[in-house]
């Protein structure tokens, strides 16, 4: 199995690059078809959030539905697609940043239900309770 980047997603999803993105479009029908299979990191997947939201200034609705589609290709393994699933909702619908928005996923995932943070949106998310040092 091989890794996939940031970069090959990026480019198939905007298109920026034609040459790149018609490569990176071929790679991923061969994902669709369960041709070959890749793994895709945490980090990556961050990664291209926020790549989506602050560069190319998408929406949190709009990188939902791109990344579910991602997601769902057959040929792509990630750590726990579930938990992504739940953690798009979480940025979508609590209106908080990705990061946190997977620690919650994470967190509730796991059982865990406290977290020390200062940061208030965490509030927002019923089953995670968010408690200041």
């Amino acid at each position: 199995m091989k890794t996939i980047d940031a970069n090959i997603i990026l480019r198939f999803l905007t298109n920026d690059l034609p040459e790149q993105a018609y490569r990176a479009a071929f790679l991923l029908h061969k994902l669709e078809q369960h041709d070959e299979t890749v793994f895709l990191p945490d980090l990556i997947l961050a990664d291209i959030i926020w790549v989506l939201e602050g560069y190319y200034h998408q929406t949190r609705e709009q990188i939902r539905d791109l990344m579910i589609a991602i997601l769902s290709l057959p040929g792509i393994e990630f750590s726990n697609k579930d938990l992504a699933f739940n953690a798009l909702d979480i940025y979508v619908e609590k209106k908080i940043d990705w990061t946190d928005a997977f620690t919650a996923s994470q967190m509730v995932s796991q059982g865990i239900t406290e977290i020390y943070s200062f940061d208030k949106h965490f509030d927002r998310i019923k089953g995670v309770n968010r408690i200041e040092p």
